[in-house]
């Protein structure tokens, strides 16, 4: 492989991620795309998103798990034991996706429903969700969504509520790994004055944030050396862009 590609919490903006892998020049053959989670929740297009990913994972793309796929799986499996946070932090736009017209019932009955239609209608995404892994080492470096437990000896053994969700903990520690750890979830600009890609401390930061009106960034892996691509929202939303993929 030429080049490794991370990209991570696309959050159901499949256009402006089309046209990031359109920037890039996204090779399935000669590249090696690495995904670190968060597909789904706030954008437009979760279904089509994760349709899409599905497609990436099956020519050789690596999915990681982020800590909003997880939820909408919990969620699947019975809302009345998920927090409400879930519908307020993007997963209505989600249900939505898969179910179009609501209504303004919001019950638990009425959830309810929403899982058991959107379990027997799309059992592959289920599964797919579900088979994601928590993290994804290479040899220069380590992928994860959220980060790891700085207190853990292994790494590895980081719980899956930190791998998911971890912030300051990790943000403030001195990892020590032998290789940089590669994390999304926290939006960059919340740890730097810019969107762009978070250097610090063998850590990497890599969420630009699009969905909070940012930028999808790129990190990109070649020849022992790390660059940066990225689309903003601005050049999205003024048409700056072309499609790299038909839609199927």
């Amino acid at each position: 492989m030429n080049r490794n590609l991370m990209i991570s919490d696309i959050h159901g903006h499949l256009n402006a991620f089309e046209q990031l892998l359109a920037k890039v020049d996204y090779q399935p053959a000669h590249d090696q795309l690495i995904l670190l989670g968060d597909y789904i929740d706030r954008g437009p297009a979760s279904k089509e998103t994760i349709e899409f990913v599905m497609d990436l994972q099956a020519n050789g793309a690596i999915v990681l798990r982020g800590n909003h796929d997880d939820w909408f799986l919990q969620w699947l499996q019975d809302p009345s034991q998920v927090s409400p946070n879930f519908l307020l932090n993007g997963g209505m736009e989600t249900i939505q996706s898969y179910l179009h017209e609501l209504g303004d019932d919001f019950s638990i009955q009425k959830q309810t429903e929403w899982a058991t239609s959107i379990r027997e209608n799309h059992p592959t995404h289920i599964n797919f969700l579900n088979d994601l892994p928590l993290y994804y080492e290479h040899e220069a470096f380590i992928c994860v969504h959220a980060g790891i437990d700085p207190l853990q000896i292994d790494w590895k053994n980081t719980s899956k509520e930190d791998f998911l969700w971890i912030r300051k903990e990790f943000h403030n520690s001195i990892i020590d790994a032998n290789k940089p750890i590669i994390f999304g979830h926290t939006p960059t600009k919340g740890l730097q004055k810019h969107a762009g890609i978070y250097f610090n401390d063998n850590k990497i930061g890599i969420d630009g944030g699009y969905t909070f009106g940012y930028q999808l960034n790129c990190l990109i892996y070649e020849q022992n050396e790390f660059t940066e691509a990225a689309v903003t929202k601005e050049e999205i939303e003024n048409g700056m862009t072309r499609q790299l993929f038909p839609r199927k």
